[in-house]
């Protein structure tokens, strides 16, 4: 399929139009390469009041355009929608709080099928973390455990409605004026209710995806398989936060040659490559902070979430007792409270 876009398709025209509830486009948002994100999506900014929020609009031309076969790609394109909205409320239901989902829905009406545009509505963020975080010697570790804490919380309370979110990312990281939520979970996966990625082993972007995955290890446990990416996948954000890099480049690098995925070697041969490239990894990870007591603690949060044996991975006490929850994230979401309140007395004693 081609990424052709019609530029005077109806979802690209939506500025000055009514949405339900009394929204009303007043912007098209341009997008950047470094956005992700479907690509037959528009996004906006409407108004109602003084209340502003982010409009997420379906292009069906893209579809007309891509010269497959159209009832094909038509169901692709409803299926993704459907998903998206529909997740919402079941997430909804489960009082996700810390999880960006639709507050609305509709679709513009046209004379045909293309020109007709459904859209959900979500409340508007500040922008995603890739705005806000430093890298610098002089690290705000208040706002870094906080956001991660925040994050923790919401991994939690998606597994707590049955649902693995796949793609956490930094620009799924959305700050509400420093209140931290995840978005995006149009590629999440439920066991509630087919999706357009259901039948996949991984569905989030494959820069960040675990290694098990990327020598074709199979968990048959569903919890197992998308709870142990999540786990690893927040591990991943950590390492983001205080090095701007992520487990997965930093794993690749250290991995020797010969082991690497694509030479045909088995995720069993590969299991000790992968250990030694972790253990180096995790180190260059610890070198990156300048802080020794918050480098030894985070370093070791790492080494728990990315952890390259699936089994293995997640909280040590859960991991030693065979029958817990061994990517619970409950256990992070408190350690990263706990960080944030040594960092804010830390900063408090620097500045006296």
């Amino acid at each position: 399929m081609t990424n052709t876009t019609n530029k005077s398709a109806a979802a690209h025209n939506l500025v000055g139009k009514e949405l339900s509830d009394g929204w009303l486009v007043v912007e098209k948002k341009t997008k950047k390469d470094t956005d992700t994100g479907s690509f037959f999506s528009v996004c906006y900014i409407a108004e109602r009041g003084s209340d502003k929020c982010f409009v997420k609009a379906f292009d069906f031309s893209r579809f007309a355009n891509d010269g497959d076969d159209l009832i094909e790609s038509l169901a692709k394109m409803t299926s993704a929608y459907k998903y998206e909205r529909d997740l919402s409320l079941l997430c909804k239901s489960h009082h996700t709080s810390k999880v960006a989902l639709a507050i609305g829905s509709g679709q513009i009406n046209g004379p045909t099928i293309e020109d007709t545009v459904p859209y959900l509505i979500f409340d508007l963020a500040d922008g995603d973390i890739r705005h806000k975080i430093s890298f610098s010697e002089d690290l705000d570790f208040v706002y870094k455990f906080h956001s991660l804490h925040d994050i923790a919380v919401a991994i939690s309370q998606l597994h707590n409605a049955g649902v693995s979110h796949q793609d956490i990312k930094p620009s799924n990281v959305l700050d509400f004026s420093g209140d931290y939520k995840l978005g995006d979970i149009g590629r999440s996966l439920t066991q509630e209710m087919r999706g357009p990625h259901s039948s996949l082993a991984f569905s989030g972007d494959r820069h960040y995806c675990p290694p098990e995955i990327m020598y074709g290890y199979y968990e048959k446990d569903w919890k197992k398989r998308n709870y142990a990416t999540d786990c690893y996948l927040f591990g991943n954000l950590v390492v983001f936060y205080f090095s701007g890099l992520n487990m997965s480049a930093l794993l690749n690098n250290y991995l020797i040659n010969d082991a690497h995925w694509r030479k045909g070697i088995t995720y069993e041969e590969a299991k000790p490559y992968l250990i030694a490239a972790f253990d180096n990894a995790v180190e260059e990870f610890k070198q990156n902070i300048a802080d020794d007591e918050f480098a030894s603690e985070l370093s070791n949060i790492v080494r728990q979430l990315c952890y390259p044996i699936p089994d293995q991975r997640g909280y040590p006490k859960n991991v030693a007792q065979k029958y817990a929850d061994n990517y619970s994230m409950h256990p992070y979401a408190t350690k990263f409270d706990v960080l944030e309140q040594k960092a804010r007395l830390k900063f408090k004693k620097k500045w006296q």
